[in-house]
Parts: C-alpha cells; structure tokens; sequence
C-alpha cells in the first residue's frame, strides 16, 4: 500500500520545483503587491491609491507614449520585418540566408544600456551621425534636436525599436514562412494566382499563428520600455522635453525609487496589467479564427 501511493506522489514530487519557485517568486510577489496597494503608508485599508493613478495626467501620458510606440511597433517595425523575412526566404537567398539571419538576430542579444549609449550618439544635436549624414546629403539646414524636441522624440524611440526588434522578428515570420507546405504555393500558381494573390490569400493567413504571437510580443514590449529610453535621456523628474519619452514602467520605477511612493507604485503595475490585458483581449478577438 505504501509503494503505491509512494508511486502516484513521485510525478508530483519531480513537478514541485516549479510550483515551489512560482509560489516564491510569482504567486507571492503578486499577492503582496496587490495588498500594497490597496494600502496607505501607514498600513491602513484605502482606494485612494487607484484614484491618484486614475487622475494622475502624468500616467496617462505615459500610457498613451506607450500606445502611439505600440502603433508604430504594429504598423512600422513589423511589416519591416516581414518584407527581410520574405526576402531571406526567397530562392535568391540560398545559403547566404544563414549569414544574414545571424547578422539580423545580433541586436536583440546586444545589451540594452549599449543600444542607448550608442544611439545617444547617433542622435545627438552636435557630431551626431544621423545629423552630420542628413546636413552632408543637405537633406536639412540646421541639426534636429532627437533627444529634445517633442515632434523628434517618439520617432527617435521607432527608430531604436526598429533597428533592435525588426531581425527577430523577421526570424519569427521566417519560421513561420518555411512551415509553409511549398505544394499550396504551386497550386496557386498552376491555377493562375500571381505573386500578389498568392501572398495574401495563402502567405498572409497560414502566418497568422506566429503573427499572433509576434502582435502580441510587440503590445507588452511597448509597455514595458524602459532600459533604452532610460540610457537616452533622463533629468530629474522630466523624461524628455514635456514628457516626450515618459514610458509606464520608467513612471512607475520613478515613483517607487525616486519618489518613494510604493503605495502607489503599486496600483500602477495593477492598472498597467488592466490596460495590457484589454488590449491583448482585443488583439485575440481580431486574430481569433472565424471558422
């Protein structure tokens, strides 16, 4: 009798690791942030955190920076990646797709702080490349203030997040892209589809899987910026001229450390992980299966 219940635990014993972890380090941390911030700094019971989140401009502000960078991430950054990915998966290509896949996936493995520091660089007002190649090719009389000008700033951020997240995910399209069955294609050509229809009636739908995740990947990292804008530029309280580049989690971070306002950090991250989650509901219901 004991071998056999010591026989139905052991699956149980192998997957407690991971429980034992997540209690630790998941379920807690999430539990206890949530208590936080339905309190006030004396420990008491209060909402008032919530409605200082909900009328706080600032916050607002920094959502709607990580809505219009969410958009652009969409609508830029990803059909970027799916054009390299359809040009590396092209006949043309052959072997040299290797090299270039590998050379496309290195600034996603490049540390965050270098990324800033670099573009920092690249950006700024006086011997910035960017501004010394456009005055060269006199594409523009005086430098542009990337870093400073409000107009600047969110293309600027675009710009990094196309150079760093555009070879990944044209990795992920490629994938995507090879699972393919190379029959359906021929088909499609035999019966008169040309390239253009071919795409969009067989390419486009049979990619909606790894486009799902790859949507859904470009949401949450929208919200979650913070390593490179933080290198770019940060002064004092003010994250770029007129909160440019004020992002959710560099508002929330500044509160909890700079500000030492746990509290309401707290309901910060709980409204964030609202907000993240509507979104994301909408983005399953677009790309949900209509069959």
């Amino acid at each position: 009798m004991k071998s056999k219940t010591k026989r139905k635990l052991q699956p149980y014993l192998f997957i407690s690791p991971f429980f034992i972890l997540y209690a630790i380090f998941g379920l807690y941390p999430t539990v206890s942030g949530f208590a936080l911030s339905l309190q006030d700094k004396a420990g008491q019971f209060t909402m008032s955190n919530y409605q200082k989140v909900f009328a706080d401009q600032r916050f607002w502000k920094a959502i709607s920076n990580a809505a219009v960078y969410m958009m652009g991430s969409i609508f830029i950054i990803l059909p970027v990646a799916l054009i390299a990915a359809l040009m590396l998966n092209s006949k043309y290509m052959g072997k040299k797709s290797g090299i270039v896949s590998t050379i496309f996936f290195l600034p996603n493995v490049t540390s965050v702080i270098v990324i800033g520091i670099v573009f920092k660089l690249v950006l700024r007002v006086n011997n910035g490349l960017l501004n010394t190649a456009l005055q060269t090719l006199h594409m523009i009389d005086r430098p542009i203030k990337f870093l400073s000008d409000p107009f600047w700033a969110m293309p600027s951020i675009l710009l990094i997040g196309t150079w760093r997240f555009f070879g990944v995910n044209s990795l992920y399209f490629l994938s995507g892209l090879q699972g393919i069955p190379a029959e359906l294609g021929e088909a499609a050509r035999i019966d008169g589809a040309g390239k253009w229809k071919e795409f969009w009636y067989i390419t486009l739908p049979l990619l909606k899987p790894i486009m799902t995740y790859i949507v859904f990947m470009a949401i949450t990292g929208s919200f979650a910026m913070f390593g490179e804008v933080l290198t770019l530029v940060q002064n004092g309280s003010s994250v770029g001229s007129r909160d440019s580049m004020l992002f959710p989690v560099i508002y929330l971070y500044n509160s909890m450390f700079k500000n030492n306002q746990s509290n309401r950090a707290a309901a910060m991250g709980y409204v964030i992980a609202v907000i993240l989650l509507l979104i994301t509901s909408v983005q399953r219901w677009l790309f949900r299966d209509k069959d």
